[in-house]
């Protein structure tokens, strides 16, 4: 009888071991995001004006991956010499790591595009009209703006764009153009 009861102990400890060692060794959750605690303001990571080279400490510190293009005709109007473009895999933005596209043009860092997913975008648009108040546009399934703080909210693409002042003018007109076409095709549709 006694090694009745220690085989079925030692099944027991076996079941344990086997089963709940991976449950007690898992790395805790991390706490769920939350969107009130989200900054709308460009993160300090964009150092507008600089160059990919001043940008070096930040891509090893906020991405997991990161990727160097180079646009040999530049593809950027604004460009005049080169335009270069990093892909940074794993940047910490609204709760969750995202592509950011850091977008160089005759070597200073203009704007950045950071994706995100669609189920964001009314937090970050709530969060944007927040802290930067009224937007300059909001064109249904297309984009929110807010020039003055160089930052847009795009849904056609789940993404939040930010761009240097430097580049206002031409972001400005992009978006005014896009918003009046907009409400040109609305106006025709009816």
């Amino acid at each position: 009888m006694p090694h009745f009861i220690a085989a079925r102990f030692g099944i027991f400890v076996f079941l344990l071991v086997l089963f709940a060692g991976p449950i007690l060794s898992a790395p805790a959750r991390a706490e769920p995001f939350d969107p009130s605690t989200f900054d709308p303001a460009a993160p300090p990571a964009f150092l507008f004006g600089e160059s990919v080279e001043a940008h070096e400490a930040v891509f090893a510190a906020e991405c997991s991956a990161q990727t160097l293009q180079t646009f040999d005709p530049a593809e950027m109007p604004l460009a005049e010499i080169s335009h270069e473009q990093v892909d940074c895999e794993g940047f910490a933005y609204y709760g969750a790591p995202r592509l950011a596209e850091f977008v160089f043009v005759d070597g200073a860092l203009t704007h950045v595009w950071v994706l995100t997913g669609a189920e964001d975008l009314a937090g970050m648009r709530a969060a944007f009209e927040a802290a930067f108040g009224t937007p300059d546009h909001n064109v249904e399934g297309m984009f929110t703006t807010f020039i003055g703080h160089g930052a847009v909210v795009r849904y056609d693409i789940p993404e939040a764009l930010y761009f240097a002042e430097a580049v206002t003018p031409a972001f400005a007109a992009w978006f005014d153009g896009m918003a009046e076409e907009a409400a040109t095709n609305i106006q025709s549709a009816e």
